[in-house]
């Protein structure tokens, strides 16, 4: 077996890599992915169009599938949060050959403490795809972000997403599952900033289309969250991922002021 049962070494070194460094993989790789969702139907996708060989675990999808591939080099976890745990366990279990690596979100610390109960290396490898863009998004990511157990690992993903010649930042497993969690976040907060400016806006009299390009006409603004306004943030990622965040925040004695106004708020406005 390839699970490196052992010490798991959790390396947090922060890289970028833009250019071919690293060179093109030729390497054919034998991937499974488990869960095929969103996440798992997107990366499956991808890991296609990059020419390797992608076998699918799913058996609620697919209950004629009673186990997943053995003999791969990969299994990326694509399962809700809740499920990521049992996955792993399951490719344990099957005795599954290869690097495990968590797509799904997770809440901080998640990687590290699967890890080490059970004594296999595994990284995590967030995904950043809006629902109805999927295919277009894991093809052309703004960034790739791998949370590597130890550098052997993260070498092997960035051979995977190499290439895309996309950015590719390699950093422990804590930062890449934080890093996940305060970028739905910060787009729930810029959801809710423009829904509260759209009210004193209502009050003023004022278009609140023509105040935000306005605003967002200073090239240090994000648009994002100007193209509905007064509607509340919902769908499956940003109020589970802010909810991850807070949850976070309170483990450690913190109390998380703005993260919970800006739930509070989407609440109120859920309510109308």
């Amino acid at each position: 077996m390839k699970h490196n049962r052992g010490n798991v070494q959790l390396c947090p070194i922060t890289l970028s890599c833009t250019d071919d460094r690293f060179g093109k993989t030729n390497q054919k790789m034998k991937i499974n992915i488990v869960g095929y969702g969103t996440v798992g139907n997107a990366q499956a996708y991808l890991l296609r169009k990059l020419g390797h060989e992608v076998y699918i675990f799913d058996p609620y999808l697919f209950p004629d599938i009673k186990s997943p591939e053995r003999n791969v080099d990969i299994s990326f976890i694509c399962t809700p949060d809740f499920a990521v745990e049992n996955a792993i366990r399951n490719l344990i279990e099957n005795k599954v050959d290869g690097l495990v690596v968590i797509k799904s979100t997770v809440p901080i610390g998640t990687t590290e403490e699967l890890s080490k109960k059970f004594k296999i290396h595994i990284c995590h490898n967030p995904e950043f795809l809006r629902e109805a863009h999927a295919y277009e998004d894991v093809m052309n990511p703004d960034r790739i972000v791998i949370g590597q157990c130890c550098p052997e690992h993260g070498k092997l993903l960035i051979s995977l997403y190499s290439p895309l010649k996309k950015p590719i930042y390699v950093t422990s497993s804590k930062t890449s599952e934080t890093v996940k969690l305060l970028s739905n976040s910060y787009l729930a907060m810029l959801i809710t900033f423009w829904n509260e400016a759209n009210e004193l806006c209502k009050q003023l009299g004022l278009d609140i289309r023509e105040v935000a390009n306005l605003v967002c006409a200073d090239r240090r603004m994000s648009r994002y969250g100007t193209r509905k306004f007064g509607e509340a943030f919902g769908g499956k990622c940003l109020p589970k991922d802010l909810n991850h965040l807070r949850e976070a925040f309170r483990k450690f004695g913190l109390n998380p002021l703005l993260f919970d106004a800006i739930q509070d708020y989407n609440n109120k406005l859920k309510g109308r």
